[in-house]
């Protein structure tokens, strides 16, 4: 009987911990999923697909990219996750840039950059 007890005594933190981390997963996969499609639906804007300036892409779809920026610090981890891995440094990865320093707010610490890839290069030297 005592031996029962013990044993569901630590079967059960167990399945706990399991079910919190599976959930904790797929948010990340979610909060993952939710920058990605607003992502390529800002990139992929047909009326302005000839502007040189990425700020116009932000302007024409602003409710995709707010969707961007209510992720939160997770979209945050997501996106320096993303640039990180990016083999590109275009539109793309200059909005992931964008959207980073508008969430890190006053903790950025990059003042000026001129793409994706060079915000973050700076980034990682201010921050490590």
């Amino acid at each position: 009987m005592i031996r029962k007890r013990i044993a569901s005594g630590t079967v059960m933190p167990c399945a706990v911990w399991m079910l919190v981390a599976c959930s904790n997963q797929a948010e990340s996969h979610d909060v993952s999923w939710k920058i990605d499609s607003n992502l390529q639906q800002i990139v992929n804007e047909t009326e302005i697909l000839t502007s040189s300036n990425p700020g116009d892409y932000i302007a024409a779809n602003t409710e995709a990219y707010a969707q961007i920026l209510d992720t939160g610090e997770e979209g945050l981890n997501v996106l320096i996750q993303q640039l990180e891995s990016s083999a590109d440094n275009g539109l793309k990865e200059w909005l992931m840039a964008q959207a980073s320093t508008e969430l890190l707010g006053e903790r950025n610490p990059v003042e000026r950059w001129q793409s994706g890839k060079d915000w973050l290069r700076q980034y990682k030297i201010k921050v490590e």
